[in-house]
Formats: C-alpha cells, sequence, structure tokens
C-alpha cells in the first residue's frame, strides 16, 4: 500500500475516533467538586490534550533526526518526516496555533451542545472559507465550479442547521439541553470555528510550502506554542464567569477545573480515554500537515469530510441518533457541493498535467532539433 493512502486512511480514523470520543465524554455524568452530577463539559482541556498530542510530534521529530544521524543513513521515509529547512523560523507558527486554540474551544463547546453528525457535517464549511482565503493569500483562481460548489454546500449547510433546531423535540439522546437556542448556538460557534481554521489552513500551507519544513517539526512547533497559549486561556476560563448555556459547572465558569480533577479520581476509562485521544490528535494533526504540504488546504479538507460516513454507521449503529428523510437530504446536498468541488480540482489537475506533459515534449523536441546541426555520423569500421 501506498504511503500516502495508509496515511490518508489514518488520518480519516483518528479524526472519526476524536470526534466520537469526545462526544462520548460529554456524555458522562461525573462528579463536580460540589458533589453534584453533571456532564462533562471541558472544552479547554481537550483543547490542551490536542496540543500535547502535537507536542509528542516535536519529540518523535527530534528521535528520529538522532537515529538518522547516528545511523549515517536517512532513508526516504527519514527525509519525508524529519527533513530540515534553514528557511524555517518556529515563530511563523504562533499565528496558526492561535488561530487552532480558539477555533478547537470553540468547536468542542458546539460539539457538547449539537450533534455529532452535524458538527461533522457543518464542518465542510471549512471548505468554503479555504476556497475564499486561498484566493486572497495562495492567488489560486476560483472557477465557476467551484463558485456553484460553494453556493451548494451552503444550502447543505442552512437545510442541516434549519434541521437541527428541529430534531431536539425527539432526538435528545446526546444533547444536554433540550431547548433550540443551545444546539442552535452550537452550530453557530462550528461556523465561526471553521472560518478561523479556513484562515489557519491557508496560512500553514503557504508556510509549507515555502519553508520546506517536515509536517512533523511544524506540528512539534504548534503543540509547543499550543500548550502555552491555552494554558494561559485556561487560567482565564477556569474564572470567567458565564452564562447559560456555557455555565454547566460548578462554579458557574466556562471551565472549571475543580470539576476536572473531581471528575478523574478513580474514573480510570476516563483518563484512558483522554490519553487515547492525546495520541489520536498527534497523528491527526501531523498527517494533516503532511496532506497540506505535498498537496493542498483544499484536499485536506476534502479527506478529512471523508470521516463523516464512518460517524454516521456508528451513531446508527450505536443508536446515539435518529435517522430522517430532512437530514439525509441535507447530507447528500452537502456531499454533492464538496463532490462538485473535488471534480473541480480534478480538472485542475488533469489541465495541469496536460500542461506539463505538452512543455515537457516541446523541451525535448527542441532539445532533439538543437542536436541535429551539430551531430556527426559515426564511423565505420
Amino acid at each position: 500500500m501506498d504511503h500516502r493512502v495508509f496515511l490518508s486512511l489514518i488520518f480519516v480514523l483518528s479524526g472519526t475516533f476524536n470526534v466520537l470520543v469526545v462526544k462520548w465524554a460529554n456524555q458522562q455524568q461525573v462528579i463536580g467538586s460540589h458533589g453534584k452530577l453533571h456532564g462533562f463539559q471541558h472544552p479547554v482541556v481537550f483543547t490542551l490534550l490536542m496540543f500535547l498530542g502535537e507536542f509528542l510530534c516535536f519529540v518523535v521529530f527530534k528521535v528520529i533526526r538522532l537515529i538518522s544521524s547516528r545511523r549515517g543513513v536517512i532513508s526516504d521515509l527519514d527525509s519525508i518526516l524529519s527533513q530540515d529547512s534553514s528557511e524555517f523560523r518556529p515563530v511563523s507558527m504562533i499565528l496558526p496555533t492561535l488561530l487552532d486554540a480558539i477555533a478547537s474551544i470553540l468547536l468542542f463547546t458546539g460539539l457538547y451542545l449539537t450533534y455529532a453528525t452535524s458538527f461533522q457535517m457543518i464542518r465542510g464549511a471549512a471548505l468554503i472559507f479555504v476556497g475564499i482565503f486561498s484566493t486572497m493569500f495562495l492567488n489560486h483562481t476560483l472557477t465557476g465550479r467551484h463558485w456553484l460548489a460553494i453556493f451548494t454546500i451552503s444550502c447543505g449547510l442552512l437545510d442541516i442547521i434549519s434541521l437541527d433546531v428541529q430534531r431536539v423535540e425527539y432526538d435528545v439522546v446526546t444533547l444536554p439541553y433540550t431547548d433550540k437556542k443551545p444546539i442552535l448556538t452550537g452550530d453557530l460557534l462550528i461556523i465561526i470555528a471553521e472560518i478561523l481554521h479556513g484562515l489557519q489552513y491557508v496560512y500553514e500551507e503557504k508556510q509549507l510550502k515555502t519553508s520546506n519544513v517536515a509536517p512533523l517539526q511544524a506540528a512539534g512547533w504548534q503543540g509547543i506554542f499550543g500548550l502555552v497559549i491555552t494554558s494561559l486561556l485556561a487560567i482565564c476560563m477556569n474564572f470567567l464567569p458565564s452564562i447559560d448555556p456555557f455555565n454547566h459547572s460548578s462554579r458557574a465558569v466556562f471551565d472549571d477545573w475543580g470539576d476536572l480533577l473531581a471528575a478523574l479520581q478513580g474514573n480510570i476509562s476516563l483518563i484512558m480515554v483522554l490519553i487515547a485521544f492525546t495520541i489520536s490528535c498527534a497523528m491527526y494533526n501531523f498527517i494533516g500537515l503532511f496532506i497540506a504540504m505535498y498537496s493542498s488546504s483544499a484536499n485536506r479538507l476534502l479527506a478529512d469530510g471523508l470521516r463523516v460516513y464512518f460517524i454516521w454507521v456508528f451513531v446508527i449503529v450505536m443508536e446515539w441518533e435518529y435517522m430522517n428523510l430532512v437530514t439525509i437530504m441535507g447530507f447528500i446536498i452537502l456531499q454533492m457541493g464538496i463532490i462538485l468541488y473535488r471534480q473541480a480540482l480534478f480538472l485542475d489537475w488533469y489541465r495541469a498535467a496536460v500542461a506539463r506533459w505538452y512543455r515537457a515534449r516541446y523541451v525535448d523536441l527542441g532539445s532533439e532539433n538543437a542536436a541535429v546541426p551539430n551531430s556527426r555520423p559515426a564511423d565505420v569500421i
């Protein structure tokens, strides 16, 4: 199996695992610092664990570099995973890390308030903003087919969000609230987060391709900066008074660390899940940067969109959500837009490949014609 196919598969599966694990943890009723049961609502903690996983990428990067230097031989895989670049500046990762930290907190908060399937489908909005931002910062051109795909995706998102407001009346298995306002708030938070993620992905693609840095190293530096940024945010959120529906904690703050410590005491299953989430985030973010560097941010999002199928299968089997015709229609419309955008990319790839072939053919013919006047017949023996 090609390593790119294998990495893409791990990317999709790890992303699916992250969503399902966080949603499972959100449904757990744990004892808070006030001695009462409540849901596990800790978006800042999940963000901190995500960056801890990315920091593990930096450790792996250094280990691979050390082993390669001692062997004196660098394999093809080592050069991909741990190539060094003098043009790369670690401070260039601060901006995308800040965007990722804010967006991730919004995403985990939105996932707590809405359905897992809606969460993943609404995340398709990132493709819209990546397309727009790529025209602004990467000099990409959006054709009419791209804009039609963006319009189709927007229609699908509108259908999904409007349906979520209606679903809350009968589909409340995984929801902490049975009111329409919290689920609408969660969906809107996801859209805001994807605006930030779209800007982050485009910036990362530009930095990775211009500096030729190893994705493993870039993910590691994001983890380092992310731990610092999220730790500062965690201190603020631990004392920030919040309003409904963000105050589901003992002290009615956004993210109560006292509740976290109380919830983890003796809860081995929750601790193991958080550890697995950290490792999964390391693989997911590293492979995401790998795809962005050697392909594009749009392809990164197209691959990421495949995990919605795995999430749908899981929630149906576990009976977390109910299927209905309107949801399926919104999902189909959204997928039509994504497929249309993908076909536009395939068409661009095809035209670029044909143009390269013609240029290469022209160069070969030119070199042959240039070699004819200077050629001499071979001596006959």
